[in-house]
C-alpha cells in the first residue's frame, strides 16, 4: 500500500496534459481492426490503457513499442480459447466483450476489484440476441449485423462497444437507444475515432447507424490531452495557486471540457492562450450543477465546492454508485475527513463550502478520489495523509510528478 503525506501549499508551475485514456482505448482498438500497421503516439502508461493495449495481443496484434508510443498490427485471430484480463478497466470490458464477439473469437473475460460487479447485462443481453452465446463473461459465437435495441440509460459504454464491434462486421447495422442516452459526450468520441478511420457513422432519431468497413484517412495518430486528468492541477489552481496546464485540444469533443464551464461558474480566474490553459486563485462562490453528462469529474468538483463559499448543489449523480467505488459515498466521506459538511438526499449532493482542515483520508480503491484528496488536502490547514493512494496509476500515472511540478508538497510511503 502507498501512502501519500501531503503538507499544504501555494501551487505555482506548469506542466504537459496527460494522455487521454478514452481517446487511446479507442484508437488502440480501431488501429487493431483496421487491419492497417498504425503508429499510436502519446497513448501513456494508466493501467486502463495498458489494459486494452495487452488484450488485443492475446487477440493475435503485433505490437511494437516505439518512443512515444506504439505500432499497432492486426495478426492471425487465436483459434483458442483466450483469457483477457481486464483488471479493473470497465472500457476495456465493456468495448472489448462486443468486440470479441464480433470477431468471433472464444473468450474468457475476468477482471479484479468491482469490475465484475458492475452493470453489463443490458449488453450482454442485446449482443445474445444476435448470436454473440455469451454466457457470464465467456465468449463463444459470432456475432451478426441488424438492428441492436440497448439501454442507453445505464452507460454510454454500451453504445460505444456496440459501435465499435459492428464497425468490424460487413454492411450496415443499426444501434436503438433505449431512454435517455447518458454521457453522450463520450459516444461523441467514439464517433469521431471511428471517422477518422474511414468508418461511416450516421447519427438518426433513434440512434445511430454504422456500415461496417475500415478505411483510415491516415496510418499515425496522437492521442491528445486528457480533460478529465487535467481538471485536478486546473482545480488545484482555482483553490491555492497559479497553474497552467500545455497541451489541449481547446476545441475537444470530450465531455470534460466542460471543467473550464465550471471553474468559471465558482468564479476562477481562468484563461486560455493557444494550447494551454491557465487558472489562478480566486474567491470562489458555491453554484448548482448538473454533472449528468460528466461524472467523472464530480469527485474533484466537489473540491471546489468545499473551498467555495457558501453552498453547491451537484445533480445528475446517480451513477457514481456504480463506478470503481460509490463515488457519492466518497465524496461525502473525503469532504466530511476535512471538516466539510457534505450530504445525499437521493437527488443532490449539497456542499456546504469552508475551510478544510488537514486530515486522514482513505484512497477507497478510487484513482478519482485518491487524487481529488490530494488536491483538497494540498489547500487545507494542516497536513494530511491518504492512504491507499497506489489506485491512481489507473488513469494518471503522471500524478504525482505533475503535483510536484506545480508546486505541490506530496511524499510517497510505500506500507507493505
Amino acid at each position: 500500500m502507498e501512502i501519500f503525506k501531503i503538507k499544504p501549499t501555494e501551487y505555482n508551475g506548469e506542466i504537459q496534459a496527460p494522455p487521454s485514456k478514452s481517446f487511446a482505448h479507442r484508437i488502440l482498438i480501431c488501429a487493431y481492426l483496421s487491419g492497417k500497421e498504425i503508429t499510436v503516439k502519446n497513448i501513456g502508461e494508466s493501467d486502463d490503457a495498458i489494459v486494452t493495449l495487452n488484450a488485443l495481443k492475446t487477440l493475435g496484434a503485433t505490437v511494437t513499442k516505439i518512443e512515444d508510443g506504439v505500432i499497432v498490427k492486426k495478426g492471425e485471430l487465436p483459434s483458442n480459447k483466450v483469457i483477457i484480463d481486464c483488471n479493473e478497466s470497465g472500457s476495456s470490458l465493456r468495448f472489448l466483450l462486443p468486440v470479441v464477439s464480433a470477431l468471433g473469437v472464444k473468450a474468457e473475460f475476468t477482471g479484479r476489484g468491482k469490475l465484475l460487479q458492475r452493470p453489463i447485462k443490458e449488453l450482454v443481453d442485446c449482443l445474445n440476441l444476435h448470436d454473440a452465446l455469451i454466457d457470464g463473461y465467456t465468449v463463444s459465437g459470432k456475432l451478426s449485423k441488424g438492428e441492436y435495441l440497448v439501454d442507453g440509460s445505464i452507460s454510454s459504454q454500451y453504445v460505444t462497444g456496440l459501435m465499435l464491434a459492428l464497425s468490424a462486421l460487413e454492411g450496415e447495422s443499426e444501434i436503438i437507444v433505449n431512454g435517455t442516452l447518458v454521457s453522450e459526450p463520450y459516444v461523441n468520441i467514439t464517433i469521431s475515432v471511428l471517422k477518422d478511420f474511414g468508418v461511416e457513422v450516421l447519427k438518426t432519431q433513434r440512434g445511430y447507424k454504422i456500415i461496417g468497413g475500415y478505411n483510415p484517412n491516415k496510418t499515425e495518430f496522437t492521442v491528445e490531452g486528457d480533460w478529465s486528468g487535467v481538471a485536478f492541477p486546473l482545480v488545484a489552481g482555482a483553490v491555492g495557486g497559479d497553474v497552467t496546464v500545455k497541451g489541449l485540444n481547446l476545441n475537444s469533443v470530450q465531455g470534460d471540457i466542460e471543467i473550464l464551464k465550471i471553474l468559471d461558474s465558482f468564479g476562477a480566474s481562468v484563461t486560455q492562450n493557444g494550447d494551454s490553459v491557465t487558472v489562478k486563485k480566486s474567491t470562489l462562490s458555491g453554484v448548482t450543477l448538473d454533472m449528468d453528462n460528466v461524472p467523472d469529474l464530480c469527485q474533484i468538483v466537489s473540491v471546489l465546492g468545499a473551498y467555495a463559499c457558501g453552498t453547491t448543489e451537484i445533480y445528475g449523480v446517480e451513477r457514481l454508485k456504480i463506478k470503481e467505488s460509490d463515488r457519492i459515498q466518497a465524496i461525502i466521506d473525503m469532504l466530511g475527513a476535512c471538516s466539510i459538511k457534505a450530504e445525499y438526499n437521493g437527488e443532490k449532493i449539497t456542499i456546504y463550502g469552508g475551510k478544510p482542515k488537514g486530515a486522514t483520508l482513505s484512497g477507497g480503491k478510487d484513482h478519482r478520489t485518491v487524487m481529488s484528496s490530494a488536491v483538497l488536502a494540498g489547500s487545507a490547514d494542516g497536513e494530511s495523509a491518504i492512504t491507499g493512494a497506489e489506485y491512481y496509476r489507473k488513469s494518471y500515472p503522471e500524478f504525482v510528478k505533475d503535483f510536484r511540478a506545480i508546486g505541490g508538497e506530496i511524499d510517497v510511503e510505500i506500507h507493505g
